[in-house]
């Protein structure tokens, strides 16, 4: 079993947009109904009575099982199925009626199996006795943004805007959901007063976590060059030209791996980041409705380990899965809808997308059992033969980009059910043909890519100086 540590240094190094989210109102955008299948008697022993399952219901259980499945003991195991089948019945009886909202009962019981699940994850593999470092939380390189805005804005336009981003990002820290999107707007109703300013660019800035420091923002051209944007637009400072052509390096790197043709729909590259070992990179979209999007990459994060491939490549993968054409976003804060769609705080999937196909087929049955505690380190423990690696266990939309990374750069899955994940994308032959593209552009820059997407290394031995 891998290392709890390493799973935990790996969790944030790769992401998309991220909100504070609540569990309850996770589990209520989450939860998948079942319809009746054909009936089965299941046995739990001698000590136990017969129970009536689905086939359904049957094959949920031993998903949310994963890799506990094979040393479960028949008790444990009749347990779960019980408090499975009357979670599963609530549902049904609700999702009949057209109601999508979580009862406290149902989550309770969702609770409920999860506890279960991480008594019988700890029996098997051993407890979780990581303490994860400490976070300054008075970090916070938004203020840089602000300071410079002070210089152009009036103090009452000032004093407000700053009082909407305090205002945002005390309700995400304290665990409450604020409308990303009516923040967002009230920043613009502000900024865009003032000739000069990118309010797009602006808003961004403002409104990415605040351990991300922004050294210099460019703009994409239609010919797929990037065009240097002023601080004085955006908020940043102002770079002199051999620090301009510095970070510009990065877009180089970047496209050294990814057709330049993929950022089609990309506003903006950014280069920054909050150091090493951090968020690599993200991606994000710049409007509400997903069309235009704005990739960031910390430089910090280059190194010759042949692990930056995979990142851009993950990045990629979002916005591929999870552009307008995929998704469609919210405009408010929803959480009752039909259940039958993956989902996530800001959007629904289409009917015909990538990424509800790959729920369906992977995550559908384990993702009650996730939505109670998304930061679960046990989750990961009894599904690790199914994540390609333990960052991609953290959500459905990070395990599809990261499996999409290992499709394009593993000569072979690390294990049958991650190969599983791989061979999903060859039903795509546009999914296909970008693999080969992307193999190609890495073979002719000879980018070094790691044959392993998550290798492990050996803390005890001191780096060669």
């Amino acid at each position: 079993m891998k290392d709890v540590k390493e799973f935990l240094k790996l969790r944030n190094k790769r992401t998309s947009i991220h909100l504070q989210r609540s569990k309850k109102a996770l589990l209520t955008v989450l939860l998948v109904s079942m319809t009746s299948g054909m009936v089965f008697t299941g046995c739990a022993g001698n000590d136990v009575a017969n129970l009536s399952l689905t086939h359904q219901e049957e094959a949920k259980v031993v998903a949310l099982l994963g890799d506990l499945h094979e040393d479960v003991s028949k008790k444990v195991e009749y347990n779960l199925s019980q408090l499975v089948h009357k979670a599963e019945l609530m549902m049904a009886k609700r999702e009949a009626q057209d109601n999508y909202e979580v009862t406290d009962e149902e989550y309770k019981l969702w609770e409920d199996i999860t506890s279960l699940l991480d008594k019988e994850t700890i029996r098997q593999f051993g407890r979780d006795n990581y303490e994860e470092e400490s976070v300054d939380s008075d970090l916070d390189y938004g203020k840089e943004t602000m300071a410079n805005l002070k210089k152009i804005l009036n103090e009452k336009d000032w004093k407000q805007l700053n009082e909407i981003r305090d205002t945002y990002f005390l309700a995400t820290e304290s665990g409450e959901q604020d409308s990303y999107t009516e923040t967002e707007f009230g920043i613009k109703k502000i900024v865009q007063k003032y000739q000069g300013l990118d309010v797009d660019a602006i808003t961004l800035n403002l409104l990415d976590d605040k351990n991300q420091q922004n050294f210099g923002m460019f703009t994409i051209t239609p010919k797929f060059d990037v065009k240097y944007q002023s601080g004085k637009e955006n908020g940043l400072k102002v770079l002199s030209t051999v620090e301009q052509e510095k970070l510009k390096m990065v877009w180089k790197q970047t496209t050294d791996i990814l057709p330049k043709e993929l950022f089609a729909n990309f506003k903006y590259f950014k280069v920054g980041g909050d150091g090493e070992l951090g968020t690599y990179a993200y991606v994000i979209p710049v409007d509400s409705e997903g069309k235009l999007w704005c990739m960031t990459v910390d430089p910090a994060d280059i190194s010759e380990d042949g692990l930056f491939p995979y990142t851009v490549v993950h990045e990629m993968a979002h916005y591929l899965t999870l552009n307008e054409k995929q998704v469609e976003y919210f405009k408010d804060n929803i959480f009752a809808y039909p259940s039958d769609r993956f989902a996530d705080w800001q959007c629904v999937a289409r009917e015909d997308s990538y990424i509800q196909a790959y729920y369906k087929m992977f995550w559908k049955d384990i993702i009650n059992d996730w939505a109670t505690n998304p930061e679960n380190s046990y989750f990961y423990y009894r599904h690790q033969s199914q994540f390609v690696t333990g960052y991609a266990a953290t959500e459905c939309a990070e395990d599809m980009a990261e499996s999409f990374s290992a499709y394009v750069f593993l000569d072979k899955a690390p294990t049958p059910e991650t190969q599983k994940k791989l061979d999903f994308f060859d039903g795509y032959p546009e999914l296909k043909e970008l693999k080969y593209d992307i193999l190609k552009k890495v073979a002719q820059n000879k980018v070094y890519v790691n044959p392993e997407i998550e290798p492990v290394y050996d803390e005890s031995v001191e780096p060669a100086a």
